[in-house]
């Protein structure tokens, strides 16, 4: 009997069943080559990739493959079972399990199995001897990127900062049986090496480092699927190495692969019209008549779509997403957005058409990917997760089988491979930080559109993140649409600048054109270009603008306006002043007619008051809906929400965010008493559009205060002053804005260097420090991204278990779970309905709820300690905060801050949570 027949890779949770190492190997190896094998894209990218002959490289792949393991050879490994390595092996060991197999299986491989495996290769091919040292910086990348398959790069050094020796970890038996199975697999899967003559190492060294982030996820995919019992039932019984590969393993993976309903290329795509996709639009704008007929390119193309909001940017991306795809150029789409409440619109936006861009009969996946996305019913729905029966034998690892039923059911990862996904930009930008999973987020995105909505929304840190996705995107064969309503110049460049570099093309293209609406389209063979859009007749406006400093004068205009019927929105900067502002007018206007919307509502509260919003500004709402109310909220309005008011006001703000806002304003065709009419109608019958901005008028000789005095809070949130008070300055000098023509002209204005010398002195100093805090913040998403070239490896400063790498930078928030506390029971705040914990909690600074108060009442410390392991997260990763009812429907509780010091929690379901300290 073989040696390697005495180790053993899986094992029963409770019970003597196991799988030995060389099947579970065979049975990686089986499902690599059998998704080479159904999915002919799938090599082909791997081909491109690489600049390699798909046939050879296919061989290459699948003999790595069934070394992904090798590491679980080591004693060390085998001695988590004490029993197991007793019956197998005849041997007792005191070794302990401190180096990760994948670690372990590295350094196998660099100390061990590369001079045998040369030796081999040396004597059969002459070429391979002509070009070793090509060939061990090539095979030992692969190495790496195999042996990281449970998520990050294997560690090359120990704690110690020692390097990872093999000798320590392997005994003189277990080196044998590695020895002996490399010999016997490349026998078995390689048919000898002469597809070595066929590999030209020169060129593949200089695309290995590249290729290896897609190998890093394949392996990834293929080792999750062929630990699943369900599929690779265990065996124990030694057979010849061939047998086993082509009676069992081969057709295992063929039947797993299938059944897994993962297709990396996607259902079969068809052309389709416009009229197809969206039957209820009865004539295209100018943007979507752009998208039905600009030329495509057989590479990879990046579009940017700049165009007024209600313009048709999302139909006209996914029609140019089904035409990319129907050329071969992505197997589906992933939606990247800025927020959870962006990605849930968006989910439901595209439910009921995105089949049509796919055959007729086809079955395509659509999945919700953000941190709540289990409060979807109808998403959770589409979800199937199963069971393993393995056992973890890791450091801090769950085993693989079990990892497959959690890639399953958590759609944050499996979003990326599914047909069509939508979510947040986070999990997109995961894909190029060094988080576990990373490669796996990577692979799936290679084979899809990537659709990054509402690009102007963000900060400088999570833009150069998107700089580098779109980097490893374009690298890796993959084409994406960007959508703004306002772009700045610069943006747009670097967003091109970006892109061509992952298409390695030296020069930086032009994007220069200062049109508006404006379509860029970038590709290798015909560089940048820029068409101008016609306007959208229905999305033209003139809307008159003026500024108003005093509070008092916004809070009557509101009032008088809903007197009349109106409906009206104020967008304020902050929560604190959305607060400040409900209070003040629900005084003035009553109760009945005026509702806050803003972050800080636990999430049954905010998703019911969200349904409330939406039927009361929405598209379908009228008269009865819309009469006299007045919704006061922060900027969760302003994004991917379709809502229409007759009156808005907003707190100054960016220019950029200014005209966003008031894409709220007039949004459809509405008679004068705000029912919903058709095109055919006319236009708008609504008295003239009015916004107003509130804020300090721009005096030329403004102090260095001049809007953090009106403004204390949002002055932490919009840093540049000075750009706010050239927003103010140009709105208050054109008393109009004219939509689309004025949007180019205000942004450019607003971000350019011509224009700060306009800007007072004290305000132009304060500018001065926000832009170091913008190039710090860029500086920081350079330090923390993955680096492209250099490949998939752990480098000193990331990969650290101790670091998690943020998507977004600013202030930390603790997750805090309020529960009703009655003097016996704790109970969470929604009382009602599916995930009643997660719907009872709300996002809160850290800087502000850090901990658990200790409680003197011993019954509810007795109550808190009995629920926490009930709780979805069993308390690990959120606060628990018991609240007691207080006066006027305000509730009360004790929480800590991040100084140690006691907080009082207040929550109420009117005005939300508010935190402050003990004696305030």
């Amino acid at each position: 009997m073989k040696s390697y027949f005495r180790y053993w890779a899986k094992a029963e949770k409770s019970g003597v069943g196991l799988h030995l190492l060389p099947y579970h190997c065979l049975d990686v190896a089986a499902v690599g080559h059998a998704l080479l094998d159904l999915l002919p894209g799938l090599l082909s990218s791997f081909s491109e990739c690489a600049c390699l002959a798909a046939g050879p490289l296919r061989r290459l792949l699948t003999l790595f493959l069934s070394l992904h393991d090798v590491g679980k050879l080591s004693v060390t490994f085998q001695n988590q079972r004490p029993d197991m390595l007793e019956s197998l092996q005849g041997r007792i060991s005191s070794r302990n399990y401190t180096i990760r197999h994948d670690s372990l299986g590295y350094s196998l491989w660099t100390d061990h199995l590369w001079h045998a495996f040369k030796d081999t290769a040396c004597s059969n091919q002459s070429s391979f001897r002509h070009y070793e040292g090509y060939w061990e910086e090539i095979l030992g990348c692969i190495a790496r990127a195999v042996s990281g398959h449970h998520g990050s790069p294997p560690r090359l050094t120990e704690p110690n900062r020692m390097r990872v020796k093999a000798s320590r970890y392997f005994d003189q038996a277990d080196l044998s049986a590695a020895l002996e199975l490399l010999h016997d697999f490349c026998l078995c899967l390689t048919e000898g090496f002469e597809f070595l003559n066929d590999l030209e190492p020169i060129k593949f060294y200089e695309s290995i480092q590249k290729t290896s982030w897609l190998l890093a996820g394949f392996v990834v995919l293929s080792d999750w699927i062929a630990s699943s019992d369900r599929w690779f039932p265990y065996c124990e019984s030694p057979m010849p190495i061939s047998d086993y590969w082509y009676s069992r393993a081969l057709p295992q993976a063929e039947r797993a692969v299938r059944e897994t309903g993962i297709d990396l290329l996607g259902p079969k795509r068809i052309p389709s019209t416009f009229t197809d996709l969206f039957p209820l639009i009865e004539e295209p704008t100018p943007l979507q008549h752009y998208a039905m007929g600009c030329p495509l390119a057989h590479s990879p193309r990046l579009f940017i779509l700049e165009d007024v909001t209600g313009a048709g940017k999302t139909e006209a991306a996914l029609l140019l997403a089904q035409r990319l795809m129907a050329e071969g150029q992505g197997s589906g789409v992933f939606m990247a957005l800025p927020t959870m409440a962006t990605s849930n619109a968006m989910y439901e936006r595209v439910a009921g058409m995105y089949r049509k861009l796919f055959a007729d009969d086809s079955s395509p996946s659509l999945i919700l990917a953000h941190g709540a996305r289990h409060l979807s019913k109808s998403f959770m729905s589409s979800v199937a997760g199963f069971d393993s029966g393995s056992q973890s034998h890791d450091i801090n690892e769950e085993t693989a089988g079990s990892q497959c039923a959690s890639w399953l059911a958590d759609s944050r990862k499996k979003a990326l491979l599914a047909d069509f996904g939508v979510g947040t930009l986070d999990q997109a930008l995961l894909a190029i930080l060094p988080s576990r999973f990373q490669s796996l987020r990577l692979f799936g995105l290679i084979r899809h559109v990537l659709i990054v909505d509402e690009v102007h929304a963000y900060d400088a840190y999570m833009n150069r993140l998107l700089q580098t996705l779109l980097s490893f995107h374009a690298a890796l064969g993959g084409s994406a649409i960007l959508l703004s309503a306002t772009l700045p110049k610069r943006v747009r460049q670097d967003i091109v600048a970006s892109f061509a570099k992952g298409l390695e093309i030296p020069s930086t293209p032009g994007a220069a054109s200062g049109a508006y609406p404006l379509a860029s389209c970038f590709s290798r063979s015909h560089g940048c270009i820029e068409v101008p859009i016609d306007a959208f007749a229905q999305r033209r406006s003139s809307v008159a603008i003026r500024i108003v400093p005093e509070r008092d004068e916004i809070e009557q205009s509101i009032v008088s306006a809903a007197k009349q019927g109106m409906c009206v929105c104020w967008i304020r900067n902050t929560v604190h002043d959305a607060i400040s502002g409900f209070e003040s007018l629900a005084q003035k206007a009553g109760i009945e007619n005026l509702t806050l919307f803003h972050s800080r509502f636990v999430m049954g509260d905010r998703l019911e008051i969200e349904a409330n919003v939406c039927d009361a500004f929405g598209k379908k709402s009228g008269e009865a809906e819309r009469s006299g109310k007045i919704l006061i909220s922060t900027q969760v309005v302003e994004q991917s929400l379709d809502l229409d008011f007759d009156l808005l006001i907003s707190d100054l703000a960016p220019m950029d965010l200014l005209i966003q806002r008031a894409g709220r304003l007039h949004r459809h065709l509405r008679d004068e008493k705000g029912n919903l009419i058709s095109e055919a109608s006319g236009p708008d019958q609504r008295s003239a559009p009015n916004f107003v901005i509130h804020g300090p008028l721009p005096e030329s000789d403004a102090a260095g205060k001049w809007y953090e005095s009106a403004f204390p809070k949002a002055a932490l949130v919009y840093q540049s002053h000075g750009c706010l008070w050239l927003t103010a300055r140009m709105l208050s000098d054109k008393g109009v804005l004219r939509m689309p023509d004025d949007a180019r002209e205000l942004v450019e204005a607003a971000f350019s260097e011509e224009a700060d010398r306009l800007i007072p002195k004290e305000l132009r100093d304060r500018d001065i420090e926000a832009e170091a805090k913008w190039q710090a913040e860029r500086s920081m998403a350079n330090i923390n991204e993955l680096k492209l070239d250099h490949g998939y490896e752990a480098t000193p400063a990331q990969w650290l278990d101790d670091v998690r790498t943020p998507t977004r930078l600013g202030d930390a928030e603790t997750t805090v779970r309020l529960a009703r506390w009655d003097g016996k029971r704790l109970t969470p705040w929604c009382s009602v309905g599916d995930y009643r914990w997660d719907m009872s909690q709300v996002n809160i600074r850290t800087s502000l709820v850090a901990a658990e108060a200790k409680q003197e009442d011993a019954v509810l410390m007795a109550e808190i300690d009995s629920l926490k392991s009930r709780l979805p997260d069993k308390g690990k990763w959120s606060v628990l905060v018991p609240l007691r009812a207080s006066k006027g429907g305000v509730w009360q509780g004790a929480a800590v801050d991040r100084s140690g010091q006691p907080v009082i929690v207040s929550y109420s379901p009117r005005l939300g949570v508010s935190v402050t300290r003990k004696g305030e």
